[in-house]
């Protein structure tokens, strides 16, 4: 993001929020590194998240117009009052796509997880764009493998936001490696704590083995009738205290379709009768409270939207976790 540019939404370069771009030696502690992975072979339904990071920057291209500061008074969110401003150096920074190579799972893992262990290992935030959801257990692995390098100790809980579990364990086509099964390989990874999960905007059936493993590791689940119920707010203060309890840190990973689709239509396995995008976005401003160290945002399928709002809508959720980290915030 920038504050000296006077050119049109629809010009320029396309990084997310039109921020600078960056190899991984530009990154320093405390910044947030934007990085793609454009993965979408691990989807047994409707393709198309392959294009979502491209999607996702897209639409973020009208929203960074928007964050430009009015000159030095900076912007108000009128919900909280914060006075918001650009530090004079761009926190956020956008290192383009990992690699993800489409029909070799083992490199595609290796690939998408150390372009976020690039980043982590320097100080980055990573925000990793898919992509299925299936990129979250590498993006996480990436972290994971960064932060016990700083921290031997190191202890993760993880927060799911999504309508689907993802946590089957071996499925019929995809074996160990589908967009399915992304949260089971989380909770094998050594520094996460599988009591520490909490998955929040279940909807609809889930499979009994799943509900059951969870349930037997000591994890929560709160659906999207509790968001309802309990209010967005008091779930993500919840989720966010079960997650961090004996942990150093919190991995997030979301899925687009925890928004009812007809928001957001744009998403390989749509779910109906969900949460708004609002109290979505009260579950993030809550959540950017905890420590979370790095997170994913996943299934945004550009190509099943012509009306473009999961585009748009996908980097407002993303800013409700790094607007505190790469804006200058005064109460």
């Amino acid at each position: 993001m920038t504050t000296e540019q006077a050119v049109p939404w629809y010009s320029g370069s396309t990084t997310f929020l039109k921020s600078p771009q960056a190899n991984f030696d530009d990154i320093r502690p405390g910044m947030v590194a934007i990085g793609g992975a454009p993965h979408d072979s691990t989807h047994g339904h409707r393709a198309g998240a392959r294009y979502g990071p491209r999607g996702i920057r897209e639409g973020s291209q009208v929203l960074a117009d928007k964050l430009r500061p009015a000159g030095d008074g900076g912007l108000i969110h009128v919900g909280s009052g914060s006075r918001l401003s650009l530090p004079p150096e761009s926190k956020l920074v956008d290192v383009g796509d990992y690699n993800s190579y489409p029909t070799d799972m083992d490199r595609a893992v290796e690939g998408m997880a150390g372009g976020v262990y690039e980043v982590v290992k320097r100080g980055g935030f990573s925000v990793c764009l898919g992509g299925d959801h299936f990129v979250g257990y590498p993006s996480c692995l990436g972290f994971t493998r960064a932060a016990a390098e700083l921290n031997p100790n190191v202890r993760v809980g993880y927060i799911h936001i999504d309508g689907h579990l993802d946590f089957t364990d071996i499925t019929p086509l995809f074996g160990r490696h589908s967009n399915g099964t992304n949260a089971r390989r989380i909770s094998e990874i050594e520094v996460v704590s599988p009591k520490n999960m909490v998955w929040i905007g279940i909807d609809g059936y889930v499979n009994a083995e799943q509900a059951d493993t969870i349930k037997r590791n000591g994890a929560t689940v709160f659906t999207g009738l509790d968001v309802q119920d309990m209010g967005p707010v008091e779930v993500a203060r919840r989720a966010g205290e079960l997650a961090i309890d004996g942990c150093d840190y919190i991995y997030l990973s979301m899925d687009i379709d925890v928004v009812d689709s007809g928001f957001s239509p744009g998403t390989g396995s749509p779910v109906f009768a969900a949460i708004t995008p609002m109290m979505a976005m009260r579950m993030l401003w809550e959540l950017s409270k905890f420590p979370i160290g790095s997170m994913d945002f996943c299934e945004t399928s550009p190509r099943l939207d012509p009306t473009d709002r999961s585009n748009m809508l996908a980097p407002q959720f993303i800013l409700g976790i790094i607007g505190p980290k790469v804006f200058d915030v005064d109460e």
